[in-house]
């Protein structure tokens, strides 16, 4: 009877984790800034969508070597109702987080999405061209209910966690799997 117990639970987490979701994450555009242009050259992104899902495509051409990143990220979201809430606001090395694990579990999707990309480490390189290319939120990394509304996602980054070289703003939406 005790043997079979760990394997209920490890049975029921395993149908829980890999079931369906009923919603679908939309981004619907992407604003980008550049503050500092001693540092920055050029920074666009655009976004697709395709087999219902969006996709980010990005671009960063530097023109000086950046030693440390460090990134400050807001996350706010809108339910249908008009109630508003912050979800997470954190300050961290970018270089971390493209490169390890976090407790926070928004963080960990971002960290997954730029292990992808292995041309992202520390230092950043001058006159080089970094390109993101189909950057995506994986509804499977959600949790099995996430309620309808918008969303605005703000990060700065920032030289010496000082000077603020840009800005990405992305706008989207949480909406019900047809």
């Amino acid at each position: 009877m005790r043997t079979w117990l760990p394997l209920r639970w490890f049975l029921i987490l395993q149908c829980v984790s890999t079931s369906q979701r009923n919603f679908r994450i939309v981004i619907d555009y992407v604003n980008t800034k550049i503050i500092d242009r001693d540092l920055v050259d050029n920074l666009g992104c655009q976004v697709s969508q395709i087999n219902n899902r969006s996709y980010i495509n990005c671009q960063m051409l530097l023109n000086r070597q950046l030693e440390k990143v460090s990134v400050r990220t807001e996350l706010f979201f809108w339910k249908p109702n008009g109630q508003s809430m912050k979800l997470f606001d954190a300050r961290l090395d970018a270089c971390l987080l493209m490169g390890t694990f976090h407790k926070n579990r928004f963080l960990n999707m971002y960290s997954k999405n730029f292990k992808r990309f292995s041309n992202l480490e520390c230092p950043l390189k001058a006159n080089f061209n970094y390109t993101l290319e189909r950057l995506y939120m994986d509804e499977q990394d959600f949790p099995s209910f996430v309620p309808s509304g918008t969303f605005r996602c703000q990060s700065e980054f920032f030289e010496n966690e000082t000077f603020v070289g840009t800005r990405v703003i992305v706008h989207g939406k949480v909406q019900p799997k047809l």
